[in-house]
Order: C-alpha cells, then structure tokens, then sequence
C-alpha cells in the first residue's frame, strides 16, 4: 500500500471504520469454525482458545471478539519465534507451523498455537493465528508433584504442520501417541488448521476486493490510532507510582506477589516482585504469560472500547525478575501457572485503585477445573474438562455478576455434556448464599457443584482438580468485604475428608462417593453499610443473602420479611 492510499485511509474515517471491522469479522468467522467444529469440551464448549490475525512481520492486526484475551496477547510472540525458527524467505503456501513451547507461546504444553501464512502473488502479506487449550498433552495428571517440564507432556519445538499443503504424517503421528486421546487432540488442531484457512481465505477476498497489494499500510493506521488511543488514556492517569501486593494460597505455603506501576506521560511500566521459581508443584509463569496478564488486565481498565492489536500494547512495558514464579527459567514446571498468572489482575486492580476508583474492580473467585479421565466398562477411555466460574468482583458501577470465569473470557462447561462425556453425574450446580463479599456493590456468588459416579462398576475415574481461595481470602476494594473461600470435599456416608491441596488429583471408585466443590465468591466494593435497603431486600428475597449475611449490611429481617437497618431500629 502506497503512502497516498494509506493518506487515503486516514483521510477517511468510514471507510477505515468498516475495513476495520471487517478485519474483525474475519477472526470471528475463524473463531466460529474452531467452536463448531472441535472434538473436545475444553475447546468446543469453554471456548479455550482464540482467533488472530496478524501482518506479516507477526504484529496483531485483529482478534476475534470472544477470544480467549491472553493468547490473542501472547499468539504475536509466539508468532514472532516462528519467524525466526522459519524466516519468511523460506516459507511457501500451504505451509502450516506449530509449538507448544510455554518461553514461546501461552504458558504451558496444553495450548497449542497453529500459525498459516498467507501469500498474495507469491509474497508472505499476513499470518492467521490460532492457540487452544488441547485436551491432554501427555504427562503426569498429578501437578502437585512435577519437578521439570519433562513430566507435564509432549513438547512441540517450532515446527511445521503441513508442509506446502501436505500434512506432516510423522509429527501428528508422534502428537497421537503421546496424548491420551489422540483422536481427540488431532482433531482439534484440525479444527485449528481448518479456522485458520477460513481465515487466509477470507482475507484474501478482503484484498482483492480493495484492491491491496499488502496491509502494510492499513496496519501502520489501524495500529497507530490504536496506540494514541492508549497513550492518551495513560496521559489521563496522574504521574507517579502506584504499588500493590496480594498473598495467595502457593503450594504448602502461601505466597505473595508485588507490583509497582510506574506512569509517565504517556507511557506505562509495570514491575513485578515475586517469589523465587519453585522446583516442585508447577504454578511457576513464563513471562510471555505474566505480560499477557498484565497488559489484559490495563487494557480493561484504559482503553475498553478500542478493539485490541499490537498498537495497544506499544506504551506498556512489562519486567519480573528472571528466575521468578512469574520469569520462569527453563525447564521449570508451568502447567497450573494460572495460580500465579491469576493474580496479577487483583494485584494491578488494586494498585490502581487510587487513581482509577470508577473502573477497577474487586477480586473475582477464581475458577476451578476438574479434569475427569478413566476407562469405561468397554475399555473406551474418556478424558473431559468441567470448567465452572466463581463470583465477580464488585466495582463501582455495579455488583459483581456470579458464576463468571475471570480472568479468562471462557464459559461455565455446560453440565449434560460433560455427563455424556464421562461416567458422572452431577447431583447440585446452585450459587451459594453469602458467597459474594459484602459492599455498597456486592460480589458475585460463587456456585457449589457436588458429583459422583454413575455407575457402581469398581472403575476408578481420576480428577485432576485445580482450584483457588482456598486459604487466602482477598478484600475487597473501597471498604468492600472478601467473598466465601473455596472448599473442596468427599463424602460416603457420614465421613467427609475435605481442606484438599491445589492441583489435587482424586479418585472415585463407588457411587456413594461424592465430590463437592464449593467455588469462592467475588469481593465487594464500597462500605456495606451505604447499600440501600431496598437493594438488600432484593438480594435476601433472591435468597442471595440469609438472615445470617445480613449482619455484614447492618440489617436484620423482621417478622414478615422486611429488611430494616439494624442502627436505624435501635436508635428507634
């Protein structure tokens, strides 16, 4: 594209608005494909995973909306080793190239990066970009005990796919073996492959229809407006430096993380302080994954509205100490790293919370994964994911919503499904009363989901359990209150064994067995005691509130169900 056609394109606001938009479109019709068209829950279902494309130095030009937010955010990098491991000179149509590495792409071995380049007259113009969380990826089901990423599954160096059109049999042929439901796994990564063709396709007839030679042009405008945009709303926020610390439950012991946001002018510079990397229990982070974090979490709080490419991201700087849980140095253990990674949202709301008060947001609950895998009676061997959210953090503006997955942008696993899937049966799925932390604006609730086998059949079924909150609650802003801590139990008959570790694999072997997690609560924001009564009421005769919650409030029930300030009626 010529400088007079990128002039052009500046020159006239509409027209950059719908080719915009239509860059956009094209990630969501990728996006649409993979969801309706991958084998596993985790994918099909959760929606882990997202749609990008990117120009052809590797720079993001657009995602789709529904994307998972942090690999939109770490796919550019993953794309970028790709370039170095296969120079663009190299490269021909039909070439399709793939890692896994967590230094590279999204932080551990289960997500999956699927890159295709696309050439216009034989020349690289774009790369249509994908990351999913695959099903399995081999390695032990028991995180607590990893010492190296060599126990957590398959590692994929950068490698090609498909070589000029022509599937590359022997790596899919290693991937298939190395995973506990090959079927399952490959054919997600077709689902990649056939997203990301969807994409080059559409693209292409986006090109020709403008007559582009490149998107060198339209990508220097695109990512240039969305840039000021940033930098003007980092000049919005007064200089200075703004601090702020969480503890978290860690493995055996907590741990704490620290963050120092230095703004400037225009520009912004978040530094990390953590906990040395931990040789055993695999919740250390990469920094690819940290950044994607951190730079997620300010784009929330900056510039909401302006869709997201590289442009954005271009004030923003991102440093942790090398050999940290949240630097990690090869080969540490990463697979549950969102036990660290997850926190870097509630130490960065809270940092801020003094000079952004009307856009932070309280702590939200954080999701549990319960991953369930075993042989049925026939020998055919089953391995799916039931994904579950806790409750939002409160904000000014509102409450927090509940049994919402952040900071991930995926979806509660629909329960029949993950039943079909596996010899479960999910007895309770109901949001818990007092879950959500007391405040002017109340946090989330939580949910409790209790299970059991279906079948009384002697065959263990394995759960890999990943939860949060479970020793370390976490107030709320402004004077709000923390929401419910987590709780994971058994129960068979009158013995109940509960206070399980993070990354907790179990085994249910008899129907009488049930598992129960109880999900934590979002935290609430503001003085609970300037909550209207009126709103209290509501939440009481929603049975969100018991008698019991209303203490936090200063309120109390009377006899017919009419709340009232318990002060107010003293005073009386």
């Amino acid at each position: 594209m010529s400088r007079s056609t990128e002039h052009g394109i500046l020159s006239d606001p509409v027209s950059l608005e719908i080719m915009w938009s239509r860059l956009i479109n094209i990630t969501e019709e990728c996006w649409i494909t993979i969801n309706r068209t991958a084998f596993s829950l985790i994918i099909g279902e959760v929606q882990d995973f997202a749609c990008e494309l990117l120009d052809a130095t590797g720079e993001s030009l657009a995602h789709s909306p529904r994307s998972m937010p942090v690999f939109n955010l770490a796919l550019p990098r993953a794309v970028k080793a790709l370039l170095e491991a296969f120079p663009p000179e190299t490269l021909q149509e039909g070439d399709v190239l793939i890692t896994n590495d967590p230094w590279l792409c999204a932080g551990h071995l289960f997500d999956v990066a699927l890159v295709t380049p696309v050439f216009r007259e034989g020349r690289l113009v774009s790369l249509v970009g994908s990351v999913a969380h695959c099903s399995d990826i081999g390695g032990t089901r028991d995180s607590r005990a990893v010492r190296e990423i060599y126990e957590e599954g398959l590692q994929i160096p950068p490698m090609k796919y498909y070589r000029a059109g022509e599937p590359n049999s022997d790596l899919i042929a290693l991937i298939h073996r190395n995973v506990r439901k090959g079927d399952m796994v490959i054919g997600d990564l077709q689902a990649q492959y056939s997203a990301n063709a969807v994409g080059a396709s559409g693209l292409l007839r986006f090109m020709d229809e403008y007559g582009l030679d490149d998107l060198s042009g339209l990508a220097t405008v695109i990512q240039g407006r969305s840039e000021l945009a940033m930098r003007e709303a980092i000049a919005a926020v007064p200089d200075g430096h703004y601090s702020h610390r969480v503890r978290f439950d860690g493995v055996g012991n907590p741990l704490s993380l620290a963050v120092d946001i230095e703004v400037s002018g225009d520009e912004l510079i978040v530094d990390w302080d953590a906990p040395p990397q931990l040789e055993k229990g695999a919740i250390n982070s990469t920094l690819n994954y940290t950044a994607a974090h951190t730079v997620y979490a300010l784009k929330c709080l900056l510039t909401p509205e302006i869709p997201s490419n590289a442009g954005c991201f271009r004030p923003i700087q991102v440093r942790a100490p090398e050999g940290s849980i949240l630097n990690c140095t090869y080969p540490a253990g990463v697979n549950i790293r969102t036990i660290s990674g997850w926190y870097c949202a509630p130490a960065l709301f809270g940092a801020l919370a003094e000079a952004m008060p009307d856009r932070v947001q309280a702590f939200t609950g954080l999701p549990i994964s319960a991953s369930a895998y075993g042989r049925d009676a026939d020998s055919a061997m089953y391995n799916d994911h039931l994904f579950q959210g806790g409750g939002q953090g409160a904000g000014a503006p509102s409450d927090g919503v509940s049994a919402l997955l952040f900071p991930t942008s995926a979806a509660n696993t629909p329960i029949e499904l993950f039943e079909i899937r596996t010899p479960l049966l999910v007895e309770t799925k109901a949001l818990i009363p007092n879950s959500g932390g007391a405040g002017r604006n109340r946090g989330g609730l939580g949910q409790r989901i209790e299970f059991r086998k279906l079948y009384d059949d002697g065959l263990p079924v394995q759960v890999t359990v990943v939860a949060y909150n479970l020793t370390e609650a976490m107030s709320g802003l402004a004077g709000g209150q923390a929401g419910r801590l987590s709780m994971l139990s058994i129960k068979e008959g009158d013995t109940i064994t509960e206070g399980w570790d993070l990354g907790t694999l179990i085994e249910l072997r008899r129907p009488e067995q049930f598992a129960t997690f109880d999900l934590p609560g979002g935290s609430g924001y503001g003085d609970p005691t300037e909550r209207p009564v009126e709103r209290v009421q509501v939440d009481y005769d929603e049975g969100y509130l018991t008698e019991e919650g209303l203490a936090a409030y200063d309120c109390e029930v009377d006899g017919g169900g009419k709340i009232r300030r318990r002060s107010a009626n003293r005073s009386d």
